[in-house]
């Protein structure tokens, strides 16, 4: 059992004795207790100790390993061998293992870096995974957890209270960041991930203000929404589900008190209602129903790189006449050049009963753009609707002006 950095020993890691935990009696034989200093130039307040391929020492100023010396052979007390591998220095919030990879805040807090072992230089290498999106982590990131199941996941808290959140799966080269703002101005403070069967399931605590009054939610996050049955959408904040006869009237909303909610009443989205002695009326007689805080979804695309006959697309006139988007399992989009300039793309056909809920759409809308000539040509694709939206392809109809 390792401890590590005293008020009078920041650098100092202390080993227990083999299969005596609580025992660490200093000695020489090759199962006593083990107490190392870090030799350094500087001062390495150690702050983390995390199991990997050795021991990782992550300290204030750079980030070390522990090992027996070459290979795979045990520490001892007179066989110890700490490294200095890469020096970014760690944050206050615990790191983790992903994969096989070491995921870490850097001090400063505004820096998440990937550490991996380099086969070239038979080290650790450090990548950083904010360079990508850096706006994201401005002005710090206060927690972290990780999701294996079931998709590969890293969630973040903001000092400010947003959630964010990393796609992160480097077998297959898939790393993308994302932002998830909360319905009704929710700040989240703190996340933690719990193994629930054949997902992990990611809890938070999210503070609001109802009624005048702050409260907090222990909420989780709904696993990823692929069903048929355009019924069980559960696509609302801080939401309750009521499954039963057919009724006009839901209570047990005390914790929403005075929210103006959105609903989804048998599949199809309801005019929202305000919650008064915690209990609702609908205009409609419904047997299930989602109620919760509502939020808006979107996409916006990058600026276009394509149809220059001459060198790059970017700063070059392009206007963009058409775009199909390829969707699945989805109900309700808006689609424009950007977010004041929307169309609501159609689900409904003449063929649906018009007191059934739209079933779920897999395959193709088309949408004549209305933009004009500009340097970008953007896409965005927005959800206001309680409702499913899956998005797996964009293609545009454009022209590029090289003159």
């Amino acid at each position: 059992m390792y401890f590590a950095s005293t008020t009078s020993q920041p650098q100092t890691i202390f080993g227990s004795v083999s299969a005596d935990f609580e025992n660490h009696t200093p000695g020489t034989a090759d199962d006593a207790a083990i107490n190392v200093t870090i030799a350094s130039d500087q001062v390495n307040v150690i702050r983390h100790l995390l199991p990997a391929r050795f021991l990782q020492l992550l300290t204030t100023s750079a980030e070390f390993t522990l090992s027996g010396g070459a290979g795979s052979e045990p520490v001892t007390p007179t066989n110890e061998n700490v490294l200095r591998e890469t020096t970014f220095g760690t944050g206050n919030v615990k790191p983790l293992r992903a994969g096989n990879s070491t995921i870490l805040i850097q001090k400063g807090a505004e820096k998440v870096k990937e550490i991996t072992f380099d086969l070239d230089t038979d080290g650790l290498l450090g990548v950083d995974l904010t360079v990508l999106a850096d706006h994201l982590a401005r002005g710090g990131l206060t927690d972290m957890v990780w999701q294996q199941e079931p998709e590969l996941l890293l969630w973040f808290v903001h000092s400010d209270g947003r959630l964010i959140g990393l796609t992160y799966d480097r077998a297959n080269a898939t790393v993308g960041w994302h932002e998830h703002s909360l319905g009704g101005s929710g700040v989240v403070e703190s996340i933690t991930a719990i193994p629930s069967g054949a997902e992990d399931q990611v809890y938070l605590s999210v503070k609001r203000t109802i009624n005048s009054t702050t409260v907090r939610h222990i909420v989780f996050l709904k696993s990823l929404y692929f069903n048929d049955d355009v019924t069980d959408a559960f696509f609302v904040d801080s939401g309750l589900t009521y499954s039963g006869s057919a009724t006009t009237s839901i209570t047990g909303l005390n914790h929403l008190e005075g929210v103006t909610v959105t609903i989804l009443a048998n599949g199809a989205a309801h005019a929202d209602k305000t919650v008064s002695g915690g209990a609702i009326t609908l205009d409609r007689s419904s047997t299930k129903v989602h109620v919760g805080y509502g939020y808006t979804s979107s996409l916006e695309t990058l600026r276009m790189e394509a149809g220059a006959e001459d060198g790059i697309a970017q700063g070059k006139i392009k206007r963009i006449h058409g775009v199909t988007a390829r969707f699945f399992q989805t109900v309700g989009a808006e689609l424009g050049p950007d977010t004041n300039n929307l169309d609501r793309l159609p689900f409904r056909d003449s063929s649906m009963a018009m007191d059934q809920a739209v079933p779920l759409f897999n395959g193709d809308k088309e949408i004549s753009f209305p933009s004009g000539y500009d340097n970008d040509a953007k896409i965005v694709i927005r959800q206001t609707q309680p409702l499913p939206m899956t998005i797996l392809a964009i293609m545009r109809r454009s022209n590029t002006f090289d003159a």
